[in-house]
């Protein structure tokens, strides 16, 4: 078997021809790279590992979507590449925080969890600038608020010109997830492998799918069938209200949008909007119920019920719901009965067929419910040869304990070993799962994702044939369920052609001439350059492509009929005479000239607003600091702000959540958080303090998705309107996490101009303040001189003595107005207002020569103004 050579690899990789190419393209730009499970996506990330590393690599970083992906990828690692052991390690949350900067600044290969790396990065205790290769395995969990695609764009933002591979078998089934995971992660390329294909066809293994389709047992339709009932009566009644749309199949999105609908009529004060919450909310529960019975059996939907009765003793409300008398009865009848699913007796039977056909041979069974993962369990121990066991999540509920990553590693080692030869796993055992030897998948159910089926099934036939069995009960959930992921599958790969098309993926890019020269291909009789390799390779299997092509039929287009169609008829052979047309209202063509003129005048509006509309779209920070408390370090707004372009440093405020400055601060809430503080009393002295703290506070509240809460709606508003009006908080409401991220960038931005605006105005308004020494000196020299000479004329000094003068003159002049006769009484005491004032009519005499009655009319003219006054 030939084998690749490299310095930095250990032998045992097998050459194959797809994925020296895949390697090539990637050695070469950053790529999306597409193949199907069980073709050696990570024999290609290792090879690319070891050429960076040849080529003097500060650090590689591969994350994966779970620790135990994490660290089966390490194990592998260790034994693929030829790099100290000690120098490739796992960075995951079992790590301490403490303990995480000192192994990233000594590791050069780090296998990681996204959680860790995008929390770390955001902290300021690693840099990604330092990564010279981020591997992404997984790829397609890159979208929406997935801290995948939040370190992608991390990484973007710290090494624009950093490589990317990301690697997937299944990139997404719309257009949006697609570009989605394109865009976050920088992948502008595409490096597709199709399973038919000439390069991959030699090294395809037979995979046989079967359905069964399941019929349910007349004895479990009779105890479904009440509860259907119940459950249309419900569904007319909302409908009747307009709460529920009017079609013959409700699924949950239908039930989800019936509670939103609630939830705004009570905001609208529509009194009708508490019974169809509390109906929705029972209805919910009895489509889980009937879900349950259809799909997984009566033992998993007795399970559910007494489950719910345990919450109902917690104080969740599920008592309304057992109380109604169509699932008292049932859970009456349950007691009594085995199970009526034939869905486990069908896993019984093709287990134990496998395992007596390979007794050496593996089962993987798949299931969306843990309770259905018990019942399997129990039923396949009773049979011998059969060594099951659970593989499940890390999360706990209530008396349902989940796995640690300890028990999860141990479980899968176990299974490799074949210490037990049947894993039945949920949802955590569809990715990554490396069982070289698993025979035989049964899919107890389908799942609604193309990629969710597509890992499910690549759990099997990766080096020899294995079978997949999928398991649909007849008119159920299950029936819709495995139509949509059909659909789905079959468009993905049509999506991908068309962004190639639209040239928003690039496939045919010109790589690196030199990409492969570090690589050799050895077989027996020797060893050749990968390149030359790869060449033959393509020549070599050139007629598989072929004799795939010719077996393609193509279907004749011809016309049912050998006569021409007929030409559609035109609208006035079908309008009545007497009608007239709309094409007569139409307005006479513009001459040439005019519509020259238009388009120009058009083209200059056009030019105009797309100048307009790009300005206020492009919120971009040219790297301010927005501080951010330590509490918020888990949600994704400070991700969001960092690929906006702000620099997020974590710190511990004292009051609120964000410091765009010294003047803004901010107090960011979500719905839920807002209602529990209304509830609590904390929101008061929050904002209180908050407005204390800071000379522009704010609150932001984040209303969406969290509409349905157990507070009145006036509790809130009234609370709002008291922060607002009482306390002079400015209250701003946003719709999630992203549009808060946008107005605090806009905010930032503003926040910013005015600074600068203010820092002007200040510098341009400044005046060259004089030299103190010399005023004081000067005015020193002016004193001396006027107690010196004050008989001379001095400046300064007629100038406050002719001020004092009319300051005088308009305090005496309403005086004067109310008796002239005393004029030249008052008059004589100018400027020297006080002294008037004070003078007693001996001085009046003195100083003007009136006579006594005079004084006197002068002092009560004097005091009678002021007492009046």
């Amino acid at each position: 078997m030939p084998h690749v050579v490299h310095p930095l690899l250990s032998d045992g990789v097998e050459a194959r021809g797809y994925q020296l190419r895949s390697l090539e393209r990637i050695l070469s730009f950053s790529s999306l790279m597409v193949m199907p499970t069980g073709f050696g996506k990570t024999a290609v990330e290792w090879m690319a590992m070891a050429e960076y590393l040849r080529n003097g690599s500060e650090k590689i970083v591969l994350i994966a979507p779970t620790t135990g992906l994490v660290d089966q990828q390490r194990t592998m690692a260790v034994e693929r590449l030829n790099v100290s052991e000690e120098n490739i390690v796992t960075y995951t949350g079992e790590t301490a925080p403490d303990k995480r900067e000192a192994l990233w600044a000594d590791a050069t290969v780090i296998l990681a969890t996204p959680q860790v790396i995008r929390n770390d990065a955001m902290n300021g205790i690693i840099d990604l600038a330092e990564v010279d290769l981020l591997i992404m395995d997984e790829a397609h969990h890159a979208t929406g608020n997935h801290a995948y695609a939040q370190v992608g764009q991390l990484y973007q933002r710290a090494n624009p010109k950093g490589r990317v591979l990301a690697a997937t078998a299944s990139p997404g089934s719309t257009l949006r997830n697609i570009n989605e995971v394109r865009t976050n992660l920088n992948a502008q390329n595409l490096d597709l492998s199709k399973r038919d294909e000439a390069l991959l066809k030699a090294y395809d293994v037979d995979m046989k799918i079967h359905t069964h389709a399941v019929d349910l047992p007349p004895a479990l339709e009779v105890l479904i069938t009440p509860l259907r009932t119940h459950f249309n009566d419900e569904v007319n009644h909302l409908q009747r209200l307009g709460f529920m749309p009017t079609k013959e199949y409700i699924g949950t999105n239908d039930i989800e949008r019936a509670q939103q609908s609630a939830s705004r009529a009570i905001q609208q004060r529509d009194m009708r909007g508490y019974d169809a919450a509390r109906r929705v909310a029972d209805l919910r529960r009895i489509h889980i119920l009937i879900n349950l019975l259809q799909t997984q059996g009566t033992n998993v939907a007795q399970a559910f019920l007494n489950r719910a009765e345990e919450e109902g003793r917690n104080g969740r409300k599920t008592n309304r719901m057992l109380a109604l008398p169509v699932v008292h009865q049932l859970r009456l009848a349950l007691n009594d009965t085995e199970e009526l699913h034939p869905k486990s007796k069908i896993v019984e039977t093709l287990v134990k067929q496998e395992i007596a056909a390979k007794p050496e041979g593996k089962v993987l069974i798949f299931t969306e419910y843990r309770d259905s993962v018990e019942r399997i369990v129990d039923i396949l121990q009773q049979h011998e040869g059969l060594h099951p066991d659970a593989f499940i999540g890390q999360s706990s509920r209530g008396s349902q304990k989940g796995m640690t990553q300890k028990q999860q590693l141990a479980q899968l080692n176990r299974f490799r070993s074949g210490e037990i030869n049947i894993l039945v796993a949920t949802s955590v055992g569809e990715e990554g799962l490396d069982v070289p030897a698993a025979d035989l998948v049964v899919l107890y159910e389908p799942v609604p994702s193309a990629v969710r089926a597509i890992q499910r099934r690549g759990r099997t036939a990766r080096q020899r044939a294995g079978s997949v069995h999928v398991l649909i009960a007849k008119n159920t959930r299950d029936a819709y369920v495995h139509r949509a992921s059909e659909r789905q599958e079959e468009n993905m790969h049509r999506l991908m052609t068309r962004l190639v098309r639209q040239k928003q993926l690039n496939e045919a890019y010109v790589v690196s001439d030199d990409a492969l020269d570090a690589f050799k291909v050895k077989d027996s009789t020797g060893s050749v350059p990968a390149k030359v390799f790869l060449e033959a390779e393509i020549k070599r299997l050139a007629p598989l492509q072929e004799a795939s092509s010719d077996s393609i039929e193509k279907k004749p287009q011809t016309l049912k009929r050998n006569d021409t169609v007929a030409a559609p008829l035109r609208p006035d052979q079908i309008r009545p005479q007497s009608q007239a047309s709309l094409f007569q209202f139409e307005p006479s063509a513009p001459t040439p000239a005019e519509s020259a003129k238009l388009r120009r005048n058009m083209d200059v509006v056009l030019n105009a607003a797309d100048e307009e509309i790009k300005s206020l779209n492009e919120v971009r920070g040219a790297g301010e600091v927005v501080y951010v408390d330590h509490r918020e370090s888990r949600s994704t707004l400070p991700t969001y702000l960092n690929g906006l372009g702000f620099e997020t440093t974590f710190t511990q405020l004292p009051c609120g959540d964000f410091r765009l400055s010294e003047r803004v601060l901010i107090e960011r809430k979500s719905a839920r958080d807002l209602l529990e503080s209304v509830k609590s009393g904390r929101l008061l002295s929050q904002c209180r303090s908050l407005v204390v703290s800071a000379q522009r506070p704010l609150l932001l509240v984040e209303t969406g998705g969290e509409t349905q809460y157990s507070v009145h709606p006036n509790a809130v508003l009234g609370a709002l309107a008291h922060i607002t009006l009482e306390l002079g908080l400015p209250v701003v409401m946003v719709k999630g996490p992203l549009e808060a991220a946008h107005f605090i960038a806009v905010a930032v931005r503003q926040e910013h101009e005015a600074l600068e605006r203010l820092h002007q105005f200040a510098s341009s308004s400044s005046k060259e303040l004089p030299d103190l020494r010399k005023a004081m000196a000067q005015a020193s020299r002016e004193l001396d001189a006027i107690m010196d000479k004050p008989e001379d004329s001095h400046p300064w000094l007629d100038d406050r003595r002719q001020h004092l003068e009319r300051c005088y003159h308009h305090t005496v002049k309403p005086l004067v107005e109310k008796a002239p006769q005393l004029e030249h009484i008052l008059m004589q005491f100018s400027p020297d207002i006080g002294r008037l004032f004070a003078a007693t009519d001996a001085e009046l005499k003195d100083k003007s020569g009136c006579s006594s009655e005079e004084a006197k009319q002068a002092l009560a003219l004097l005091h009678g103004s002021i007492t009046n006054r």
